[in-house]
């Protein structure tokens, strides 16, 4: 049954992180994330790591929410969310470019963030328990950093939009980045 818990875990992890591959909506490139992240704890619970998997759950839980909560302020700053109609949006929302920057070198798991050491734990478990799941959770892991950058570099760091008008969020909103 573990096995098959594992095997769930990392194909969700997979296919989800293919469909948020080809997304342009900003928000539901992080909604795929999330479902990709979950594959993840689900296959570490699998590979018998349910203090593994709780751990990513926890670090997730914190940057996924930060990445959510700059997507949100990007939204109202620009009344826009399909990142091919924002760019250069560095320039006008500081605040809100480098919070979104860290929670995605987070999701990343560039190392001395959060998403680091937990998604290293769980490839570490599957190392050792399952080699097809460590390369299945390996590709996943890249295209993770794939879509999470690509994301970032179009929205915040492309050629800003001629119609487009952003503005950075209030303080209020700003506050919780």
């Amino acid at each position: 049954v573990l096995t098959v818990i594992a095997w769930t875990g990392g194909a969700t992890a997979l296919l989800t992180a293919c469909l948020a591959l080809v997304e342009q909506d900003l928000k539901r490139i992080l909604a795929y994330s999330t479902l990709s992240q979950l594959g993840y704890m689900v296959m570490a619970v699998g590979l018998g790591g349910h203090t593994v998997g709780m751990y990513h759950l926890t670090t997730h839980a914190f940057f996924k929410a930060l990445l959510f909560l700059a997507a949100g302020s990007v939204i109202h700053g620009t009344h826009r969310q399909h990142i091919f109609e924002l760019g250069g949006l560095w320039r006008t929302m500081p605040w809100t470019s480098v919070t979104f920057a860290i929670g995605a070198l987070a999701l990343c798991g560039v190392p001395g963030f959060s998403g680091f050491f937990s998604k290293d734990e769980i490839l570490v478990l599957a190392h050792e328990h399952n080699p097809w799941l460590y390369g299945l959770a390996t590709v996943t892991a890249g295209l993770t950093a794939f879509y999470t950058t690509r994301a970032g570099v179009v929205a915040f760091l492309g050629k800003p939009s001629h119609d487009l008008h952003p503005h950075e969020s209030s303080p209020v909103m700003l506050g919780p980045l």
